[in-house]
């Protein structure tokens, strides 16, 4: 590991966490037993001609663990599509590694947001037009896999989101984005999230026209730690539940100095590991500064992502309207709104160059860095991406 990646010691053995109980991996016989009540439905799709398995792509959790104890059922009659939304494609090396080899016959592809065959099935309350691949809608069943943690505008990842932004147009997935420039789109919160809501409303539309059935886990170091199938709604929320008492993060002493690791596989990029910023930036207190230890080995990650920090530098730049939208703008609206209390430095794989220009400070050596800042009790917060904090205003 390069210097400016290496943690203190110190610090790690600081480092807040979430229980003292680290839960227990789940075994392949509890794994089957979580699919046992859907398992004589997926029985019956074998009569049809092939089931549609939507699964993640490499910036979640590979899906394996989740499948293995369903191969019998769906070897041979199934089909694989990844939930790559305005993500790159799948290479054919992650395939293997994001299914572990299973299914190594099946048709796969990754579903393209800016393909022309994307069917048209109408349009939420709230304005976002619904189109899905067609393998969605071509009249055979569906079976979605999926992972839920805490999701900085979503509120959590998993459930409906295999399908929107998962498997959706581009159109639709801005249009759904979009709502994150709003009140109540926060980590960890549902009830009153409007791009949540939207989502709901996306699946309700899906649900009419194709039967899915869904199994959703919760991931902790890498490990299958809750496990539960069903509808999308019921698994989902199941899902949630135990996926909060692993992320809610009890702190309530803000510090002048917070370092965040946002946790594999969100180091990969700094789109992916900027959702470590955005779930615990409320611990930072006024005036102080956030740095975020990244590797960063696929670069910024998203064409939008220099070009959203330097943005937020901008006193003149405002929040746009939906006629006006580009994809990731959000991504401004709370960077503007923390920049305003908070600095930012990144320990990263990225060139000094591109961090500055970002107006982020770009640190070599963490424990030369934090000596410099004159605290003496910063937080240090792993796998920051999928915790949320809660402070003593929340409680």
């Amino acid at each position: 590991m390069i210097s400016r990646l290496r943690i203190p010691e110190d610090l790690q053995k600081r480092a807040v966490s979430i229980s003292d109980d680290i839960p227990l991996p789940l075994s392949p016989l509890m794994i089957r037993a979580a699919w046992e009540p859907v398992i004589s439905r997926l029985e019956e799709f074998r009569s049809g001609e092939t089931i549609t398995l939507v699964v993640n792509d490499s910036t979640r959790p590979a899906s394996f663990r989740m499948l293995a104890a369903i191969e019998h059922e769906l070897s041979g009659i199934v089909r694989i599509l990844f939930a790559t939304g305005t993500h790159r494609p799948v290479t054919l090396e992650e395939k293997d590694l994001l299914l572990g080899g299973l299914f190594p016959e099946a048709p796969w592809k990754s579903s393209d947001c800016d393909s022309g065959e994307m069917i048209y099935i109408g349009r939420t309350s709230r304005g976002t037009p619904v189109s899905l691949d067609p393998w969605i809608l071509d009249g055979n069943p569906v079976v979605s896999v999926n992972s839920v943690e805490p999701h900085y505008f979503a509120g959590y990842t998993g459930g409906r989101k295999s399908f929107l932004p998962g498997v959706s147009a581009r159109k639709t997935i801005v249009s759904n984005h979009f709502l994150a420039c709003l009140p109540g789109s926060n980590p960890g919160e549902l009830n009153n999230n409007p791009v949540h809501l939207d989502m709901m409303e996306a699946l309700k539309l899906i649900e009419e026209r194709t039967e899915i059935v869904q199994g959703n886990g919760v991931v902790y170091d890498g490990e299958l730690v809750h496990f539960t199938t069903g509808s999308c709604e019921a698994s989902f929320m199941a899902a949630v539940d135990a996926c909060s008492r692993l992320s809610t993060l009890a702190e309530t002493v803000k510090s002048p100095v917070v370092v965040l690791h946002p946790g594999s596989p969100l180091d990969v990029s700094l789109y992916q590991s900027e959702k470590a910023i955005y779930n615990c930036h409320s611990l930072v207190e006024d005036g102080g500064v956030l740095l975020l230890v990244s590797s960063c080995t696929e670069g910024l990650g998203a064409d939008h992502m220099e070009k959203a920090f330097k943005a937020s530098m901008d006193s003149d730049w405002e929040a746009p309207e939906i006629e006006q939208y580009n994809l990731g703008e959000h991504t401004i609206v709370r960077l503007k709104n923390m920049r305003r209390r908070i600095r930012f430095a990144l320990a990263s794989g990225l060139p000094d160059a591109i961090v500055s220009g970002m107006g982020i400070e770009p640190v070599h050596d963490i424990e030369d860095w934090l000596r410099h800042q004159g605290c003496g009790n910063p937080l240090f917060i792993p796998r920051a991406g999928f915790v949320v904090p809660l402070i003593e205003s929340d409680i």
